[in-house]
């Protein structure tokens, strides 16, 4: 029996065979613990019919694992070293089973990919230096992908379910939970990475909201997929502008933050009275929901 790429010693060699040398620049760790592996597909829950796509596939560690249970993986990995080794470890399997995309996950359009390959589901040990920004752009831009079971670093994962008033608490956490409601299943030690990070990580269980009839009900806007796009855009420049200087009344942000709110602190203390705040309230003290109706609101 063949030992799995996810074991220390064949990862080892394959960095060896390979002449692979990581790159700090894209966050490169491998997963060295096959038992955690299996953990992850199975908390994936994947499916015979499933196509799953991977970014940050590298030698293929999870891969193999996962191809047994999908119809189809599609793999990103922007690392041509990493590539070429992937390319020779699955040689039968590349334009079968697996799609292999040789480029930037940050600059790839996953509604195109979706639409080419009909992705629905993402599981991913992903590269610890676009983590973050990569979960918010595959959420907005396919809502085809509906679940998501990823690999990021233990202090992303606090922030995506970190309360008002922690220290986790910010706008990329209002947005991320707009999008989407997220889960921890469990703890990764750093101890289980090759080489190993200086931080732990946790594997985190994402499904997407039905944000169309989200705007459609609360917000009265245009549901249609260019419609919903631009709204959530400018909601979003809106949490970030309450954001804009943490530490500061929520008042003094938005008026330093755009034109379009600075003549309208009177209207958002009075706001603020109907959520149950006063005026010198900060941003970290509203919830998604607060958010929501002071944005209703003051758009306008």
């Amino acid at each position: 029996m063949n030992t799995y790429i996810s074991s220390p010693a064949r990862t080892a060699q394959i960095l060896e065979q390979y002449g692979i040398k990581l790159k700090k620049s894209f966050g490169q760790n491998f997963l060295i613990d096959t038992n955690i592996a299996k953990k992850i597909v199975l908390y994936s829950d994947i499916k015979p019919q499933d196509v799953v796509l991977e970014v940050g596939s590298g030698i293929g560690s999870l891969t193999e694992i996962m191809l047994p249970c999908a119809k189809k993986v599609i793999c990103v990995e922007i690392d041509k070293f990493l590539s070429a080794a992937f390319k020779d470890i699955f040689e039968h399997e590349i334009g079968r089973k697996i799609e292999l995309i040789e480029k930037d996950a940050l600059r790839l359009d996953y509604g195109e990919i979706s639409k080419k390959y009909r992705v629905n589901k993402m599981v991913s040990n992903l590269p610890y230096k676009i983590a973050a920004p990569l979960i918010l752009k595959i959420l907005l831009e396919e809502e085809g992908i509906e679940s998501f079971c990823v690999t990021i670093q233990k202090d992303i994962a606090d922030r995506l379910i970190s309360q008002t008033r922690s220290k986790n608490y910010s706008s990329y956490t209002v947005k991320a939970n707009f999008l989407a409601s997220f889960k921890i299943c469990f703890p990764i030690s750093r101890s289980c990475f090759m080489p190993k990070p200086l931080v732990d990580s946790a594997v985190v269980r994402v499904k997407r909201k039905d944000i169309k009839n989200i705007f459609k009900d609360f917000f009265c806007a245009d549901a249609s997929s260019s419609g919903t796009k631009d709204a959530i855009t400018d909601f979003f420049g809106f949490i970030d502008g309450c954001f804009l200087h943490r530490r500061k009344k929520l008042v003094n942000s938005l008026e330093k933050s755009s034109s379009r709110y600075s003549s309208k602190a009177d209207l958002a203390v009075r706001l603020f009275s109907e959520i149950g705040k006063d005026k010198n309230m900060r941003a970290e003290e509203l919830n998604l929901g607060d958010f929501m109706f002071l944005y209703k609101n003051m758009r306008y």
